[in-house]
C-alpha cells in the first residue's frame, strides 16, 4: 500500500512538471481576443440593385457604423460584367443574326465557335480582359470586339478583382478579404499572380470558395500556390465544419498559421438565435471571423437585421472581446522532453489504474502497451499514434476514478465529499495528461482532433457496469425471462441509444431545453455541460452515500454516475474550445452538481424508510 502511495505522488511530480505547456496554451488563447464581423460584398451589391433608396456606399457606411468589420470581395466574370451593362456578349450565331441584313454580316466566321464581346469604356475593365483572357480583336463595321473561343463555363469563370470594388471599400473604412475558388488553371495561375501584386497596397487574407482549394486535385499545384502566396505574407482562413479538399495539407505547409471563421445565413435562426450562435462561436471555439450572409425578402428588412445581428454580436462580446483584425493563433510549442514526461506520466498512470482489476497480468499488459505506443510516436511521429496514446488515457481515467471510490464509507458528508473529489483529482490527472499531450496549434485550430469521443462516452459506462455487476448477472441467467425483463431492458435500451445519439455536434436538442441552455449561459457566461451537474455527479454522489447500507444499488446507481466524469473529460478533449472555458464549464458542474447530490441523499434519507415501510406491509 505504502509503495503504491509513493507512485502516486511519483505521478502528481510528473503531471505538475508538466503544467508550463498548458499554461502556454492558456496565455496564447486568451491574448489572442481580436475578432471581425463580415459580409459578402456581392451580396451588399445585390441588395442595392433591389432598392431604389440606397446604393452600396449607403449599405457600406450603415453596417460600418453598426460594427462590421470586413467584407469578402469575389472575383469578378464577364457574366457580371454584361450584368452590369459594362459589356455586351455575342455568340457567333447571335451577332450574324444581328447582322443579317448588313453587309459585315459575311465578316462573321460561323465555323468558328466562340464569343464576340464589346469593348469596355473604362480603361481598368479592358485592362482585366486583356490581361487575363488574352482575346484577339476584330473590328465589324465601325465596331470593335473582343473575340474568345468557346469554352464551357467561360461567361461565369472568375478571373479578375474589381479593383473599384477594392477602392469602394477602404474608402469606407473597411477591411476586405479577398475570396477565391478552383478555376481553370490559366485562370489560377493569373489569379495567385494578382493577388500577389495587390498585396502591396492592400489586403492580404485569403477566405477559399466551394468545396477545395485552388489547384485542387493536383496537389502538387495545391501546394505550389499555396507556398507562394504564404512567401508573399498572405493567411488564410478554415471554415468551421467545412474542412475544403487540400486545406489540411496547406495548414500543416503553412504550421496551422490559419484564421478560423464560422459561417452563417441569417435566414436560418431568428435573430436572437443568429446573434448567440455568433457569440458562441468566439466564446467557445476559438473562432476570429464571423461570417454572415444577408437575410432575404424585403431589401429594408434586410438591411435593418443585419445592422442590428452586427450591433448584438459586438455588445455581447464587448466586456472581454475586441474588434478588429484578426490574426492566427501564436505558436505553441510542445518540446521532445515534455512529450517524453507526458508519456512516463501516463504510462504510469495506466498502471496504476491496472491495479484495481488485482492481476499482475493486466498491470504488465497495459503498461507494456502504452510503452510501445509512446516509443513508437517518438520514432515515428505518426500522429495517430499520439492520439491512440491520449484516447486510452481518456478512457481509462472515468473507469479508475468510479472503482477508486467505491468503497464503503461513514455515510458522512465529509467523507462523500472527501471521495467526490478523489474521483476528480483522478480524472483530472488524465485530463492533464491528454490536453499535454495534444497541445499545440494543429488542436487548437481544429485540423487536427481528439479521435474516439464515442468510445468515450460508451466504454467506461460498460466496463463499470461489467466489473461491478458481472456476479449479479451470471445469477440472473439461472432466472425464468418474465415479460417485466423484456419491459425493463427495452427501456434500458431506449435510454443507452438515447444517450449515444445526445453525444458529439449533431446530437438533436429539444426547444425547450434551447431555451434553457440560452438562459445559463446569459446568466453564467457559460452553460454546464446537463449530464454532469443533473446526472452524473448527483447520482455518483447518492451511489457512495448508500453503497455501505445497499451494495447492489450504490453499484447501480455509480453506473450512471460514471457520466458525470467521462462527459468532464470529452469536455477537454473538445481541444478547439479554450482551456478556460472548459474549466470554467466544469466547476460549474462540480458545484451545481454537488449541491443537486446532496439533494438526492436528503430525499433518499427521507424517503428510504418510508418506502421500506409500505413494501413490508405489502409482502405480510
Amino acid at each position: 500500500m505504502i509503495k503504491l502511495r509513493w507512485f502516486w505522488v511519483a505521478l502528481l511530480i510528473l503531471v505538475a512538471i508538466t503544467i508550463p505547456g498548458i499554461m502556454d496554451r492558456w496565455e496564447k488563447e486568451t491574448n489572442n481576443n481580436t475578432y471581425e464581423i463580415v459580409v459578402p460584398y456581392h451580396e451588399i451589391e445585390q441588395l442595392a440593385t433591389e432598392t431604389e433608396n440606397l446604393n452600396t456606399d449607403d449599405i457600406l457606411a450603415t453596417l460600418k457604423k453598426a460594427g462590421l468589420n470586413t467584407v469578402s470581395i469575389n472575383q469578378i466574370s464577364l457574366k457580371w460584367m454584361e450584368e452590369h451593362k459594362l459589356i455586351s456578349i455575342y455568340s457567333e450565331q447571335e451577332l450574324r443574326k444581328a447582322l443579317l441584313f448588313s453587309k459585315n454580316a459575311s465578316k462573321i466566321n460561323t465555323a468558328e465557335e466562340g464569343y464576340y464581346i464589346t469593348q469596355p469604356e473604362e480603361a481598368n475593365y479592358k485592362q482585366l480582359i486583356e490581361q487575363n483572357l488574352q482575346p484577339s480583336t476584330t473590328t465589324i463595321g465601325d465596331q470593335t470586339f473582343y473575340f474568345i473561343k468557346k469554352k464551357p463555363g467561360l461567361l461565369s469563370t472568375n478571373f479578375a478583382f474589381n479593383k473599384e470594388t477594392i477602392e469602394q471599400v477602404k474608402a469606407n473604412g473597411l477591411d476586405y478579404i479577398f475570396r477565391i475558388g478552383n478555376e481553370d488553371q490559366p485562370f489560377n495561375q493569373s489569379t495567385v499572380s494578382q493577388l500577389i501584386e495587390m498585396k502591396k497596397s492592400g489586403s492580404n487574407k485569403i477566405l477559399f470558395s466551394g468545396q477545395e482549394l485552388i489547384g485542387y486535385p493536383n496537389m502538387t499545384k495545391v501546394e505550389n500556390w499555396t507556398n507562394s502566396l504564404t512567401k508573399n505574407g498572405f493567411q488564410f482562413y478554415f471554415i468551421e465544419f467545412n474542412l475544403q479538399k487540400g486545406l489540411q495539407t496547406v495548414a500543416r505547409n503553412t504550421d496551422y498559421n490559419i484564421i478560423r471563421l464560422h459561417s452563417l445565413h441569417l435566414d436560418n435562426k431568428s435573430l436572437p438565435e443568429n446573434v448567440d450562435q455568433a457569440v458562441r462561436a468566439v466564446k467557445e471555439r476559438n473562432i476570429r471571423s464571423i461570417f454572415f450572409h444577408l437575410q432575404t425578402g424585403k431589401p429594408e428588412d434586410s438591411l435593418k437585421n443585419a445592422t442590428a445581428f452586427v450591433e448584438s454580436v459586438h455588445d455581447k462580446l464587448a466586456s472581454d472581446y475586441t474588434q478588429g483584425t484578426p490574426t492566427p493563433f501564436s505558436e505553441i510549442k510542445t518540446p521532445t522532453w515534455l512529450q517524453i514526461l507526458l508519456f512516463a506520466a501516463g504510462i504510469l498512470f495506466t498502471g496504476l489504474g491496472s491495479t484495481l482489476l488485482k492481476n499482475n497480468k493486466w498491470i504488465f499488459i497495459s503498461t507494456i502497451f502504452m510503452s510501445i505506443l509512446a516509443l513508437a510516436y517518438l520514432l515515428t511521429q505518426k500522429l495517430f499514434l499520439l492520439q491512440g496514446f491520449a484516447l486510452m488515457i481518456a478512457i481509462l481515467a472515468p473507469i479508475c476514478a468510479m472503482l477508486s471510490t467505491m468503497r464503503s464509507t461513514n455515510n458522512n458528508i465529509r467523507d462523500i465529499t472527501v471521495q467526490y473529489f478523489k474521483a476528480l483529482g483522478i480524472t483530472f490527472i488524465g485530463i492533464m495528461i491528454v490536453i499535454g499531450l495534444l497541445n499545440g496549434n494543429p488542436f487548437i485550430t481544429g485540423f487536427e482532433v481528439f479521435r474516439g469521443v464515442k468510445l468515450v462516452y460508451v466504454i467506461p459506462i460498460i466496463f463499470v457496469a461489467v466489473f461491478l455487476l458481472w456476479r449479479e448477472a451470471l445469477k440472473l441467467l439461472n432466472v425464468p425471462v418474465k415479460y417485466w425483463h423484456l419491459i425493463i431492458f427495452l427501456i434500458i435500451s431506449a435510454i443507452g441509444i438515447y444517450y449515444i445519439t445526445r453525444t458529439g455536434n449533431n446530437a438533436t436538442v429539444s426547444g425547450i431545453e434551447l431555451i434553457l441552455r440560452s438562459a445559463l449561459e446569459d446568466l453564467l457566461y457559460v452553460r454546464p455541460r446537463t449530464k454532469e451537474f443533473l446526472i452524473g455527479f448527483p447520482f455518483f454522489l447518492l451511489a457512495i452515500y448508500v453503497i455501505g447500507s445497499n451494495r447492489l444499488i450504490g453499484k447501480l446507481l455509480l453506473i450512471p454516475g460514471t457520466i458525470g466524469f467521462l462527459s468532464v473529460m470529452n469536455t477537454f478533449t473538445h481541444l478547439h474550445i479554450p482551456l478556460h472555458i472548459s474549466l470554467l464549464r466544469t466547476v460549474y458542474s462540480i458545484a451545481f452538481g454537488y449541491l443537486i447530490g446532496l439533494l438526492l441523499i436528503f430525499l433518499y434519507k427521507k424517503c428510504a424508510p418510508i418506502v421500506t415501510k409500505y413494501m413490508i406491509k405489502g409482502w405480510r
